[in-house]
């Protein structure tokens, strides 16, 4: 009888975990068009994901692409040191129209990410059915933050 419940107890466990990490996920492909630019932001201040790197070891980008009535926000971290860089966490987004949060998450945790020199780490993030106006996306991996504004009209 223990064992049964062990074993259910397990399985509880792992269905959690697997639907935790499902949240949010959207693996939808369409060719897309570009649009505006990036920066890239290095800060001090503490954030969610942990890491044995420093600041000047990855350096991120971030495309923002609209086609119909999505728009496909594609954010790249790379490894800019003559080392491995591992990173333990994931990166997380806010999304602000007219300087407001209309939207903000992560993508699925990771338990770490090992980036040999010159490797980047590539994530997408979808949104459909945005309103007409101006926003800005910004994206945070381990202490580095991405952004950039785009118009939907």
């Amino acid at each position: 009888m223990k064992k049964m419940n062990s074993f259910i107890i397990m399985l509880a466990l792992v269905v959690c975990m697997f639907f935790a990490g499902c949240t949010k996920a959207n693996t939808e492909s369409e060719p897309i068009q570009t649009q505006p630019s990036a920066t890239n932001t290095s800060t001090n201040e503490p954030s969610d994901s942990n890491s044995n790197t420093n600041q000047s070891d990855l350096v991120g980008s971030v495309k923002v692409e609209n086609k119909g009535s999505d728009t496909k926000i594609t954010y790249t971290f790379k490894n800019q040191s003559e080392k491995m860089v591992t990173v333990i966490g994931g990166a997380r987004y806010k999304l602000l129209k007219d300087n407001k949060v209309v939207d903000e998450g992560g993508v699925p945790i990771k338990d770490y990410i090992d980036l040999e020199p010159g490797q980047d780490y590539t994530d997408i993030k979808k949104f459909s059915k945005l309103e007409p106006g101006s926003y800005r996306i910004l994206v945070d991996w381990n202490k580095t933050i991405v952004s950039a504004e785009f118009v939907r009209d």
